[in-house]
């Protein structure tokens, strides 16, 4: 054996021993935690996207080690609508201490800026558990509506039908919404907006040519990419995924300070005490990084797996929030658009 290879089978060793030693940590955590009283019932996991989506996956490949983690059935309780606000506003809303949601951005950053009569506060009805995944988007288009398929193609196309053609979303004050618009705006082009309830759905409308184009997230379009129903014209990261490899960047094709990324954090009432909420952070990440399973599939396609710390999910929503209601302030966007 070299040395390197007994310096790497040394450092494997040492970060099976760290992992090993987290892991037993966490069940000793979470025992004493469910000694103290919580959970003492099932725990909804309420997700604002439909059935089949990328982050009900996740919630249901996640639930299965908190229950066995925490000695109390963690059920996921699926509410699309409203673009995750009706699943986010039965979490705010929530007084039982055993309920959790997991949300994609919008219901806890923009929400309030789109919709003044919103029945929760997005900075302030909110405990941050969990970042769990970012991802960037890949902007898509049906197979054939253009002949040499690129992005510059695809402007010159909306620029000779305005207003003829439409975009897909999940819904309005998602990021799939607001970067769609400010696209329009920075390059002068006319399309219109049809709002769904998750990205299933709406690929499928894409798809089948209903609708023209879709910032929709790689999950979605690898498969379709592969079988020739899509064709990708960029991807919003700073950099190409590995999945992804032959689609430029908005970046690269030349749209600079363009990037930007979707993302899903686990998130609890603003009353949901602080030192469960760390526990249920470390759970969370430790069950990321040591069982595949429990990432639902999605980091074959793109995700980044993360599993953070509570603040650092509250800094990105806090982030997040004033990136995203500034585009809706500059262009004077509203829930209906």
């Amino acid at each position: 054996m070299t040395n390197g290879n007994i310096r790497n089978g040394r450092a494997t060793m040492a970060r099976r021993t760290l992992i090993g030693g987290a892991a037993g940590l966490l069940a000793t955590h979470a025992s004493a935690t469910a000694q103290a009283g919580w959970p003492n019932r099932p725990v909804r996991i309420v997700v604002g996207q439909p059935a089949g989506s990328g982050t009900d996956l996740l919630a249901r490949s996640l639930a299965p080690y908190l229950t066995a983690a925490f000695g109390q059935p963690f059920v996921v309780e699926n509410r699309p609508g409203a673009a995750g606000v009706l699943a986010a506003a039965a979490v705010a809303q929530a007084t039982d201490g055993h309920t959790l949601g997991i949300v994609l951005g919008g219901p806890t950053t923009t929400a309030r800026a789109l919709n003044p009569s919103l029945p929760y506060d997005p900075a302030s009805d909110f405990r941050a558990v969990s970042l769990l995944t970012r991802v960037p988007f890949v902007l898509a288009v049906p197979q054939g509506l253009l002949p040499v398929p690129s992005l510059a193609a695809w402007i010159d196309h909306v620029r000779a039908h305005p207003g003829q053609l439409s975009y897909a979303s999940i819904g309005a004050g998602t990021v799939t919404h607001l970067a769609m618009e400010e696209l329009k705006a920075r390059l002068g082009i006319d399309l219109v907006h049809v709002p769904y309830r998750g990205f299933p759905p709406a690929t499928l409308d894409l798809v089948a040519g209903r609708v023209q184009a879709m910032f929709t997230v790689p999950s979605e379009a690898v498969p379709q990419l592969a079988d020739r129903r899509l064709v990708a014209l960029a991807q919003t990261g700073p950099r190409r995924l590995a999945q992804l490899s032959t689609v430029p960047t908005l970046e690269e094709a030349g749209l600079p300070d363009s990037a930007f990324f979707g993302w899903a954090g686990v998130v609890a009432p603003a009353s949901f005490p602080a030192d469960i909420a760390e526990k249920l952070a470390a759970t969370l990440r430790v069950t990321l990084e040591t069982k595949p399973d429990s990432r639902g599939g999605l980091d074959r396609v793109g995700n980044e797996i993360l599993g953070t710390e509570p603040a650092q999910l509250a800094a990105l929503q806090v982030q997040e929030a004033a990136r995203w209601n500034a585009v809706i302030a500059r262009l004077g966007l509203r829930g209906t658009d």
